[in-house]
Order: structure tokens, then sequence, then C-alpha cells
């Protein structure tokens, strides 16, 4: 992908944040929602100029405590002395269905930007 030309990565760039919002829409949907906190908390960060796109359950900065309540939502609490929960796992199911989504819009993005440099569109 580094090697792509600048008006593909642009195309490319443009697909993968569209999708990275849309799995933040998706995550938040199917977040469970008992006082909103989680929800708010789900977020998107982009590396690498844009090319790679991460929907997060959490800042990666906060506190230990923060990251732990997220982690124990998503995947439940296994043991512990406040007993045990199921998890529900919305950032699993959220990264399953816009795996193949985003991959096929690269595709697109990258098929489109070809024919536009090549003059044929």
């Amino acid at each position: 992908m580094r090697k792509l030309p600048v008006e593909v990565r642009a195309d490319v760039v443009k697909a993968i944040e569209r999708n990275t919002k849309q799995g933040v829409r998706v995550a938040r949907v199917l977040a469970p929602d008992v006082s909103g906190r989680t929800k708010r908390e789900i977020m998107a960060r982009f590396t690498a100029g844009g090319m790679v796109g991460i929907v997060e359950a959490i800042d990666p900065q906060a506190p230990r405590e923060e990251k732990d309540r997220a982690y124990s939502i998503e995947h439940g609490r296994k043991k512990g002395d406040r007993g045990t929960t199921e998890g529900t796992e919305h950032m699993h199911t959220t990264r399953s269905y816009m795996a193949e989504r985003a991959k096929k819009s690269v595709a697109r993005a990258v098929r489109k930007a070809a024919k536009r440099v090549a003059g044929n569109v």
C-alpha cells in the first residue's frame, strides 16, 4: 500500500475513514446502554497517514481502571470477589461485520482510482 500513487492513496484513505467511522456507529449500536458511558467512549483512531483505521472501546491513554472496565464489559468477568458476568462482545461482533465490508470497499476505491489515473473515467 505504501507504493500506491498519491491519487490512489487519497481514495483509499477516504474509504478507510468512511468504513472506520461506520464501524464506530455499529459498535455504539451494539454496545450495552446502562449509563451511556460505554457508547460515548467508543472512538476511531487512524494511523499510518490514514491507511489504518481502528475502532477502540476506550482511549489507549485512559487509566488502567477504565481499561479494565471496558474489557470486563466486552469479555465479562470470570473470577474475582464481585462474581462472574457474561460479556457482550460488541467490539468483536463489529469487527466481524466490518472486516469483509471494509476489504471490498478498499478494493473498490483502488479500482476506481486506477481507472481515473489511467484516464478511463
